[in-house]
């Protein structure tokens, strides 16, 4: 939500439109491109045989609502552990 609207989570919009990313890139961020955090590049963050199968299912579509809408998105399930 924030790195794509630029808004606070109290909605107060913090950034200029230049300076904020679209979803795709601020997805590839949170998942693929954080692994180093960790120390599981590699291992984790894509969709791809060999990568540990953690993933959530969500109560909406993070590309198709409203920017406003992203930060009310919820997980339904999470599957840990391959």
């Amino acid at each position: 939500y924030w790195l794509t609207t630029g808004k606070t989570v109290g909605g107060m919009s913090m950034y200029p439109q230049a300076n904020l990313i679209d979803r795709e890139t601020a997805l590839r961020l949170w998942t693929e491109a954080n692994t180093w955090f960790s120390s599981e590049t590699g291992k984790k963050g894509q969709i791809k045989a060999g990568q540990l199968a953690d993933l959530a299912v969500l109560s909406a579509d993070y590309f198709s609502v409203p920017g406003d809408e992203i930060q009310d998105i919820t997980s339904v399930l999470t599957i840990l552990g391959g």
